[in-house]
């Protein structure tokens, strides 16, 4: 059997770096390639392309030339307040370049990372099957992107919620920040009414690649078996480190003026994901889950 030819983009990315720290060593892996904007993705050994997304001859020439057979892209302007501040930016990352990359992918297998952010938050549990509904220029972006993707064969979108844990790459996100504020005795000013599905960087991981050896097609939504806000998320993840919570503030997500509205409650159905590959099943909250700490 011939050997798989994967392309990661985002690859210095918290979930990026998963996904290449786990195709890096599987046996069935021929050849990798990570595109990133940095080369250090965390795992030594890894080929690694530094490119823009927004270069698109780039994108273009750097796909075909490695003929993958399988791409898991994940590279996206994710900030919130950047697509906001940035709308063309957003849009030309987001939505522009995935449409580069399908059509340079010529017909290989490609999975696209999308968020929950492209619902409202008024109708949650949300199933693959529920219209998104953005509140945000980001969720607006990642839903046209799923559009884009409609027109091509062999390609699946994959929602996630917010993620938890430590990436490989060393990369300073939210959640790192997050557990040194509890560490230093920070303040940490968290939303009691925000909730989402949060999952775990292995299993978002794990989830993505086996969907990539699928042969699934459309949309299908990961996500977490908790229903919690940021603020539970948090507190969890500190009790289990051995972290104190003392510093931490609840807050209403009304509590901080923002340029687009917050959605209320994005908690994702998982349950078809969890039917057809039980074995992969996001876990809750756990010792374990802080294995790369």
């Amino acid at each position: 059997m011939p050997k798989e030819c994967w392309l990661v983009t985002g690859a210095t990315g918290q979930l990026g770096s998963h996904v290449v720290r786990r195709l890096a060593a599987d046996p069935a892996v021929g050849a990798l390639l990570a595109l990133a904007r940095r080369p250090d993705v965390g795992t030594p050994g890894v080929a690694v392309q530094c490119l823009d997304l927004a270069d698109f001859d780039a994108v273009q020439s750097t796909v075909r030339e490695f003929a993958p057979s399988h791409i898991i892209h994940l590279a996206a302007m994710t900030a919130v307040a950047d697509c906001w501040q940035r709308p063309a930016e957003a849009e030309c990352v987001n939505v522009a370049a995935t449409r580069v990359l399908a059509e340079a992918a010529d017909g290989a297998r490609v999975v696209f990372s999308s968020t929950d952010m492209v619902f409202d938050g008024t109708a949650a549990p949300y199933r693959e099957a529920d219209p998104p509904r953005p509140l945000s220029h980001y969720g607006r972006t990642k839903a046209a992107a799923e559009r884009v993707l409609v027109e091509f064969p062999n390609t699946l979108v994959v929602r996630i919620p917010l993620m938890y844990g430590f990436a490989y790459a060393p990369r300073n996100t939210t959640f790192s920040q997050q557990m040194a504020a509890l560490r230093a005795g920070t303040p940490l000013r968290l939303f009691t009414d925000e909730y989402r599905t949060p999952i775990w960087l292995a299993d978002a991981a794990r989830a993505l690649i086996a969907l990539a050896r699928s042969d699934l097609t459309g949309v299908i939504h990961i996500a977490g078996p908790q229903r919690l806000s940021r603020y539970e998320l948090v507190a969890q993840c500190a009790r289990v480190l051995g972290l104190p919570t003392a510093h931490l503030v609840p807050i209403s997500r009304l509590d901080i003026p923002a340029p687009e509205p917050r959605p209320a409650d994005l908690s994702l159905d998982g349950g078809r994901f969890n039917e057809l590959f039980p074995d992969l099943a996001p876990q809750p909250i756990h010792p374990g889950v802080f294995e790369t700490l």
